[in-house]
């Protein structure tokens, strides 16, 4: 008897189970082709995207130095101290740079997008504090100077690239090159003359009058907002900011 006639033989006594055993057999070499074939693809792509990501980073941290550059008169060693710490994160648009409670690791400088920093209240009510974008530093006094929990969120509003480096390195570095510590001594100035005038704004300005000065401080990027969150920004309802818009678009 040959072997196939002896197969057949065999398949039919056995009943179904067997044929069945048979094609699950089959199906199963099938179906570690396509995954080998499929890993092998995957694998192909992630090895075709990584020199364009690695290109493309390299471009933002270009682009990082030469603002550092503008902005102060560093040191060589900042810039060969922040090609070895620094990295690009990107952040996609809803993300949550940092969070309340969070004590960061890092300090953000942000290469492109828009971020707003809010206060949530334990009833889940959201307060704006301030807005962000490109050229911008993603932090808070009290977390940069002394190591305390984040008091507020910052989140991305758009896609946002940022270029964080370790904090570790940012207070090392301010401790031993004075260039550095000029720079970082700017931000924290900025930081502590826009929290003055906002207070005071509060505390000595309408409505309308608020709405003036953030359209002169937000210039570059009010029409990039939506209204609430101007709103939330200047104390008051959605509401309210469409009849301050109004009345000026009369007058």
């Amino acid at each position: 008897m040959r072997v196939n006639e002896a197969g057949a033989i065999a398949a039919w006594v056995l009943g179904p189970g067997l044929a069945t055993l048979r094609l699950v057999q089959i199906m199963a070499g099938v179906f570690v082709i396509c995954t080998r074939c499929a890993g092998a693809r995957r694998q192909d792509m992630k090895e075709a995207e990584a020199p364009a990501e690695t290109a493309a980073d390299n471009a933002i941290m270009a682009g990082f130095e030469a603002w550092l550059s503008q902005a102060a008169d560093l040191d060589q060693e900042v810039f060969e101290t922040l090609r070895f710490e620094a990295r690009v994160v990107r952040f996609a648009a809803g993300e949550t740079l940092l969070q309340a409670g969070d004590v960061p690791d890092d300090l953000f400088f942000i290469s492109s997008g828009l971020v707003r920093y809010y206060y949530l209240t334990p009833a889940g009510q959201e307060f704006n504090k301030n807005f962000l974008a490109g050229g911008g530093v993603a932090t808070s006094l009290s977390t940069f100077l002394q190591d305390e929990p984040m008091p507020f969120f910052i989140q991305a509003l758009e896609d946002t690239v940022c270029v964080a480096v370790p904090l570790h390195v940012v207070r090392t570095m301010r401790h031993r090159l004075h260039s550095w510590e000029r720079l970082i001594s700017r931000f924290i100035t900025d930081l502590a003359l826009s929290k003055e005038r906002r207070e005071a704004s509060f505390l000595l300005q309408s409505a309308l009058e608020r709405y003036e000065a953030f359209l002169d401080d937000y210039a570059g990027i009010a029409h990039r907002l939506p209204q609430y969150h101007i709103a939330s920004y200047l104390g008051i309802t959605p509401v309210a900011l469409s009849r301050i818009r109004a009345r000026r678009a009369v007058s």
